[in-house]
């Protein structure tokens, strides 16, 4: 007699375009459906995964958390997982996670699986408090790093043998090496001959864009032919902008805003410059090693252990303006060298980072808990 598919829960604060939202759609649209059941719940309605999901027949349930509605939430979180029998809770990070344990806990799911995507070092004295307590009464906590692991066991105090290592996933069948029709066209566009220089992500204190800025008019000083191309949106932005045109960079830079066409976007890039205060998986480095380009990035939390300095692309310390433009320098004045590393990065990034590695490594640790 065939068994009943495992139902699994997962939780997000929301499905905008992001990193973890990315990885919970690859999760919940892979798991073999004749060994899982994937909900996805997420706080907040709408956004570009939550499209991709329901198209693809994955059932979103939002939990609406304004206002009064955040007390009652946990009760309302409960009953969901009753009414669907479910039998793996599964959070993404720290807003989603402690309140998935607490509704586990009433609703009588004993498997409770929190991911940690990040160093905690963005955390006050409260969320510290109530993030180590969710992560010790959870059944097992995924990291998405070494580093991430490195960092949890240290400032909640687990075990480490509670901490499991899953690297996240790039889709090497969507990113992947090729023209892009960007290149030549692109809100101003770069003319033909041109090197592109291009950020991709939220315009918030954590990827901080105004570092790129900085090591963006740097570079531009070196090299005045160099265009630059910043990618998403945030809070930051108005003030990017601003110090942007104060560097004399206003008609050497495109801010492009929240773009959709991810694969074209770093196809149309020389190289990709990530300036994160802190990170854990950062999936558009993988995205762009996967494409084929070559990664300048901070040295904090998970870069690290996926770029090999000098190797698969160049690390440099977060704050120092200086040594960020030294390694693009590096790269753009030597396209061979520009061109082994891109090389390199696309050859681990098929090796080590496929999404299916993800998923099956996921589907392990549920199939273990059960």
């Amino acid at each position: 007699m065939s068994r009943e598919p495992v139902r699994v829960l997962i939780l997000i604060g929301q499905l905008q375009q992001g990193g973890a939202e990315r990885q919970v759609h690859e999760l919940a649209t892979r798991l073999d459906p004749r060994e899982f059941t994937p909900t996805v719940a997420t706080f907040e309605a709408g956004g570009h995964y939550q499209t991709l999901l329901e198209a693809a027949g994955i059932r979103v349930v939002v939990l609406d958390k304004k206002g009064l509605r955040e007390a009652h939430l946990p009760l309302r979180l409960a009953r969901l997982m009753r009414r669907l029998g479910t039998d793996v809770a599964h959070g993404f990070l720290f807003p989603a996670n402690w309140r998935l344990l607490l509704s586990a806990r009433l609703a009588g799911v004993r498997a409770v699986v929190c991911a940690v995507r990040s160093t905690g070092i963005w955390m006050n004295a409260r969320h510290r408090m109530m993030d180590r307590e969710a992560l010790r009464r959870a059944s097992v906590v995924v990291a998405n790093a070494p580093a991430v692991r490195e960092d949890i066991v240290s400032r909640a105090g687990l075990d480490p043998a509670q901490v499991r290592v899953i690297m996240n996933g790039v889709d090497t069948s969507r990113f992947h090496p090729g023209e892009s029709p960007l290149r030549s066209g692109w809100e101003g566009g770069a003319k033909e001959g041109q090197l592109i220089v291009g950020f991709v992500g939220s315009l918030r204190e954590a990827k901080d864009p105004l570092l790129f800025i900085r090591v963006a008019a740097e570079t531009s000083r070196r090299h005045p032919g160099v265009r630059f191309v910043v990618v998403g949106e945030g809070p930051l932005r108005q003030r990017a902008e601003s110090m942007a045109r104060e560097a004399n960079l206003a008609d050497r830079i495109v801010f492009a805003g929240e773009r959709s066409d991810m694969p074209d976007v770093l196809r149309a890039m020389d190289l990709l410059t990530v300036t994160s205060v802190r990170e854990g998986c950062c999936n558009v480095i993988l995205e762009a090693m996967a494409t084929g380009v070559p990664v300048v990035a901070t040295r904090v939390g998970g870069n690290p252990d996926l770029i090999e300095h000098g190797r698969t692309g160049w690390l440099f310390p977060h704050g120092d303006v200086a040594a960020g433009a030294d390694s693009i320098q590096t790269l753009l004045s030597d396209p061979g060298l520009r061109a082994r590393v891109g090389d390199a990065g696309l050859q681990r990034a098929r090796d080590e980072f496929s999404v299916e590695a993800m998923v099956g490594a996921t589907a392990d640790l549920y199939r273990s808990l059960l």
